[in-house]
């Protein structure tokens, strides 16, 4: 705001008093004359005052938005002016250079009118001929709908030009850390591209490595990353600022990295060079999943158990406390997160070390005999011949199913190129084929596997039962926690010791005693299943002590799962809120709920 006169000196009775409104909508505009203000904001403030001196008025007061655009009102001078008017209550004009550097929609012309007309004073236009005749204000209404309709048009053309932009592999927008926007001349053309940034680049290849490793929490990296000077740099309303762990979590999991560029949506492939290759990307996102499965969250301890062992009485998480005694020695502690919240859990506090020692222990468990393994081999290669046969007729069914689903995603993004479909139901629509051609490609995965890919697996397996506890012992932390992951679901302690287990299935299948059974008739023995389960009980409802004796629980008690019997936490339901819904397999008897009804033909006394 610019005060050129003070209104309330003494004037003649008979002057008007105005105020004159600029506005630019880019910082560029500003940069055309040699003067600061650039030369549009000067042609507009000349021909403002020319107006005024033809309406015989005295501009008391200038308001400037310079690099505002017009689709809000929320511009600091263009209220500063609202208010100025309504405070003196003596001007009679407000004076623009034409009705667009107003506003650009009808909703917000409207409420500038009428906050104007309010204040006792109306619009003028110094190169339309708007005024309060009805022809003026029939003319202010056209141009009002003119510049609303400009500046939709302006919006579509963009969109459009962006979306061209990323489907040739181009970057909308800002590139993010570790790439710079540039412009590049070539064929006297400016292109504007993006260069890999050769400070930030390196740090970020380097984010990308260290978390891999799974050595690093996201705090602890972001500490890291900010002491080795890699920050957000300024804007044009922000300075340069430190990172947060929230920007190096969006960072890890952004494919632009990569090579993918992505707008509304919709993933192409970028022109821009790829500062982390495919390999990397995965073992970050293979990270990432397995402590969101452990559900480990960023903590100042992180240890390669945590997520993997629980209570045995309570089924509570154990999470990491460091004690230190007043000599200052630090002792590293498990303790039950569960207990806290139960009364009657009485675990106790348990060395970090004794419990690694036992998880170490554990682990000779699943060690396999060359009989087993020979006999596994042989039965799995056995079943695998059997069932080639059968896979062809469902793979030609998914790879028809595959392509229809392809078709459909090519279809929608026409149809949203067309305006046809909304984002939201894109998004919708693109998560469900995604997340259908997964399961197509999993199954044509799984059909058209060949014999040799599977027994390498199955060797791989078979290898790491056979030196499970060597190779246990050997792994740095990082590859313990994956090896845990990958054979135990679950470790359950009570006091210092590893009273039970749970496999996670595959190896739950490897080193079940009766896995011929399972590969030789897999379809009769599910069928059989879902006929015991579907099947109706005999006689009254009630079960017999053979199907009592039946109730087995799901964790079953052998050698490696259950080798000191069921423990507390199989015995009693783990309640709503827990990953596992009841622990018996059989909830209600074959007879149901509801009390006997007796059989037709027979009668109950009362």
């Amino acid at each position: 705001m610019r005060i050129l006169l003070d209104p309330t000196q003494p004037f003649p009775e008979d002057t008007k008093f105005a105020v004159s409104y600029l506005r630019v909508s880019t910082k560029a505009q500003t940069e055309t004359g040699y003067d600061e203000e650039g030369l549009s904001i000067a042609a507009q403030r000349e021909a403002n005052e020319r107006k005024a001196e033809q309406l015989g008025a005295v501009i008391v007061a200038e308001f400037v938005d310079a690099a505002e655009s017009a689709k809000t009102a929320d511009r600091p001078e263009l209220q500063a002016m609202l208010g100025f008017i309504r405070e003196l209550g003596v001007i009679s004009y407000v004076i623009v250079d034409k009705v667009d550097r107003l506003a650009r929609n009808r909703e917000d012309d409207v409420l500038i009118n009428m906050a104007v007309r309010k204040a006792g004073a109306q619009f003028v236009s110094s190169k339309e001929n708007i005024d309060e005749t009805p022809s003026g204000k029939l003319l202010h209404g056209i141009m009002a709908s003119i510049a609303e309709f400009y500046s939709a048009n302006l919006a579509s053309e963009s969109k459009k030009g962006t979306r061209q932009k990323a489907k040739s592999g181009g970057t909308p927008g800002h590139a993010p850390l570790g790439y710079r926007n540039v412009r590049e001349r070539i064929d006297g053309r400016e292109i504007r591209t993006v260069a890999v940034d050769p400070e930030r680049a390196p740090l970020i290849q380097w984010m990308f490595s260290a978390y891999a490793t799974g050595d690093w929490t996201m705090r602890q990296l972001t500490a890291e990353l900010n002491r080795r000077g890699l920050r957000i740099p300024a804007t044009k309303k922000l300075a340069e600022r430190p990172l947060r762990y929230q920007h190096v979590d969006k960072m890890l999991v952004n494919r632009y990295y990569i090579g993918f560029v992505s707008y509304e949506g919709i993933e192409y492939e970028g022109r821009h060079p790829a500062l982390i290759d495919t390999v990397t990307f995965e073992q970050v996102q293979a990270v990432r999943t397995a402590r969101a499965a452990a559900r480990e969250k960023v903590q100042k301890h992180p240890h390669y158990l945590k997520g993997s062992i629980f209570c045995g009485r309570c089924r509570g998480r154990f999470g990491v406390m460091n004690a230190k005694n007043r000599w200052g020695t630090v002792y590293p502690y498990f303790y039950c997160l569960g207990r806290a919240k139960k009364e009657d859990c009485t675990q106790s506090t348990i060395l970090i070390a004794d419990v690694e020692v036992a998880v170490e222990d554990y682990w000779s468990r699943i060690q396999l005999s060359e009989s087993r393994i020979t006999a596994i081999r042989e039965q799995v290669m056995a079943a695998l011949v059997g069932r080639q046969h059968s896979n062809r007729a469902e793979l030609d069914r998914q790879e028809k199913r595959r392509k229809t689903l392809q078709n459909q995603q090519l279809k929608l993004i026409e149809m949203r190129y067309a305006d046809a479909i909304s984002l939201e139901h894109l998004k919708s629509e693109q998560e469900r084929i995604t997340r259908e051609l997964a399961q197509a490609q999993q199954i044509i995965d799984q059909c058209s596997t060949e014999i040799e890919a599977v027994i390498k697996v199955v060797e791989e397996a078979l290898l790491l039962c056979a030196n499970a506890h060597r190779l246990y012992l050997s792994a740095p932390p990082d590859v313990r926690r994956q090896l845990n992951q990958a054979v135990f679901a679950r470790f359950w302690i009570m006091d210092d010791q590893v009273q039970g287990a749970d496999l996670t299935e595959g190896f739950a299948h490897l080193l079940d005693p009766g896995i011929a059974a399972g590969l030789t008739e897999p379809s009769k023995d599910k069928a059989a299943k879902i006929e015991n389960r579907s099947r109706p009980a005999k006689g009254r409802g009630r079960s017999t002590g053979a199907q009592r004796a039946d109730l087995e629980l799901v964790r079953p008690r052998d050698a490696i799962q259950r080798p000191h019997g069921p423990l507390p936490a199989d015995t009693t339901n783990p309640g709503p809120n827990r990953d596992r819904g009841s622990n018996v397999t059989v909830l209600v008897s074959e007879g149901g709920l509801e009390p006997p009804r007796p059989i037709k033909g027979t009668s109950t006394s009362s």
